[in-house]
């Protein structure tokens, strides 16, 4: 999903790459999906966000003034170690963003297949003030 316009209020979802099909569980990144949500609009608002398993940056925040209440993500449970190699997250908001604000933020993962080691879940901007995360957690339950 891509958010490009600008005042927009995006309500309960749920946002998921499958890990597992008819055939039974998918490997070695199968039904690519990389991001499964970026905002690029300005006073965009999430109530419920749920995203899981994409194979790069969950979800992306461009927008300025973004908000966010409730978000829940696994991170993919097929990937090898480029995954960590690429400094992919849970939930990143850009360093052009100067206002954002969210709050009761999980990520978690599991690898299956692989022994991977991420270094973070969520990356936001160096030095500003007006950024807040509010209760993130990351669990890895390996």
């Amino acid at each position: 999903v891509q958010i490009n316009s600008a005042n927009v209020v995006y309500d309960n979802s749920w946002l998921w790459r499958a890990d597992h099909d008819a055939a039974g569980l998918v490997h070695k990144r199968h039904n690519p999906v990389e991001t499964a949500i970026e905002v690029n609009g300005d006073n965009v608002i999430a109530y419920g966000l749920a995203v899981e398993h994409t194979l790069g940056d969950q979800a992306v925040w461009n927008g300025e003034n973004g908000r966010v209440y409730f978000f829940q993500n696994e991170l993919p449970y097929d990937v090898d170690t480029e995954f960590a190699e690429g400094n992919f997250v849970g939930y990143r908001v850009a360093d052009t963003v100067t206002k954002h604000y969210a709050a009761g933020l999980g990520v978690y993962s599991f690898f299956r297949d692989f022994t991977v080691m991420t270094e973070t879940a969520f990356v936001t901007p160096k030095d500003q003030d007006g950024v807040i995360l509010k209760n993130p957690m990351a669990v890895f339950l390996n």
